[in-house]
């Protein structure tokens, strides 16, 4: 099966080798973003700003491969601190709506995370 890297030029880059996601056969693996902004910095201590910063990535990087948010079919959220969890279900609400007919699957666990600024890393596997 082929494999197709996707890298989206309008998004921030940190220095990690990786790509913004693969795409193999109908599905697109999407990397794990935390929450920078354009200038790939962290709003400290901000959890809703960071979430909503890995979402629209999420979101860049699958309309540039030629798909959609409406395609996820599953969702990994891990949290630096278990707090959080309540406010990342409202947002995460916000972002797929309120409607549970067009939640994708989902895990969310708590987890220590490569840089101590982030509060939280997200990725995807959505169809192409």
């Amino acid at each position: 099966m082929a494999r197709t890297i996707i890298n989206n030029p309008a998004l921030p880059r940190s220095k990690s080798p990786h790509s913004n996601a693969v795409k193999v056969g109908n599905l697109i693996f999407v990397s794990g973003f935390p929450g920078y902004d354009e200038n790939v910095k962290i709003p400290q201590g901000d959890f809703a700003q960071q979430m909503r910063f890995a979402l629209q990535h999420i979101k860049a990087t699958l309309e540039y491969a030629g798909s959609s948010v409406d395609k996820i079919a599953k969702v990994n959220i891990y949290l630096d601190r278990r707090a959080d969890f309540d406010e990342m279900n409202e947002i995460y609400k916000e972002f797929f709506g309120p409607d549970q007919s067009g939640w994708p699957a989902r895990t969310t666990v708590e987890a220590r995370l490569p840089r101590k600024d982030f509060l939280l890393e997200i990725d995807c596997v959505a169809e192409a």
